[in-house]
């Protein structure tokens, strides 16, 4: 099932911000993050922002209503309440809501469309062909409503509260991104990043988190493990579990004793693009 298991505490950061209380397991891509690439993964998503690319996992997708997506999903289930133009795969159930907009093909055992929906494309059932694996009226997408009760519309909501309040972005341990990451927004990573990073907010990068990727960000703290290029406009720390191979910028550099850096360090005196 989706996103059942919720969080009861919300998890405290470094720089004054926070991620969207999220069940064990599940990714969050905030409504200002921007990414040109691949996302993969066994985890779940959650997905408020923008992704230009494929989308590949083994569970499941929810897009909501501020989202768009532009290229291939593949997933188990995948609920859609946003925007998607490619081809979109589903192992088990394709859940289309009422303000959700499709242009593609769609294909699944179990495709379900809410009144108001809009989908200009093909609809394909994969498994069998029977005619009840359609469904077009709001009876019989309750069934969709009833996979998702107090799961993920639930995180949801609490995600469009949290939009204007320093929320992150939430890369979880199973998730993985190839490619380029930007936006106006922060970012907790506790998966794996490789491409480039460019963020008018803060990187926070866990203790399971792996970026191999230049970094440009206000503050950032590392746990895990940069390999690349990092420039803080404000604040850098590499806590004791922290490595970076890499030169490093920022205005205040703390490197806390037991923390592994290989490179070159500069201090700067004024924001300035690295």
């Amino acid at each position: 099932m989706l996103f059942f298991k919720k969080k009861k505490n919300e998890e405290k950061y470094l720089f004054d911000i926070r991620k969207v209380t999220l069940p064990d397991g599940t990714a969050y891509i905030g409504k200002n993050l921007i990414i040109d690439g691949t996302v993969s993964g066994s985890d779940n998503i959650i997905t408020m922002g923008s992704i230009n690319g494929e989308i590949e996992l083994s569970g499941d997708i929810e897009i909501g209503d501020t989202s768009k997506i532009n290229g291939k999903i593949y997933a188990e289930k995948i609920f859609v309440s946003g925007f998607v133009e490619g081809a979109v795969f589903a192992s088990e159930r394709i859940c289309l809501e009422k303000t959700a907009k499709i242009k593609g093909v769609v294909i699944a055992k179990r495709l379900s469309v809410e009144d108001g929906a809009v989908f200009d494309g093909e609809a394909r059932m994969s498994g069998n062909s029977e005619s009840d694996n359609l469904f077009k009226d709001n009876e019989n997408f309750n069934s969709c409503k009833k996979i998702r009760k107090n799961t993920s519309a639930e995180v949801i909501e609490e995600a469009k509260d949290f939009i204007s309040n320093k929320t992150a972005s939430f890369i979880s341990r199973n998730s993985r991104v190839d490619g380029n990451v930007g936006g106006n927004e922060s970012i907790i990573v506790e998966g794996f990043i490789k491409g480039l990073i460019s963020l008018k907010g803060n990187i926070i990068v866990g203790s399971a988190g792996v970026i191999e990727a230049d970094v440009e960000a206000d503050n950032i703290s590392v746990l895990g493990k940069i390999t690349g290029n990092v420039f803080a406009r404000q604040q850098l720390v590499i806590q004791p579990s922290g490595k970076i191979q890499g030169d490093i910028s920022a205005r205040s550099i703390d490197i806390k004793e037991g923390a592994l850096f290989e490179g070159r360090s500069h201090m700067i005196s004024s924001v300035s693009v690295p």
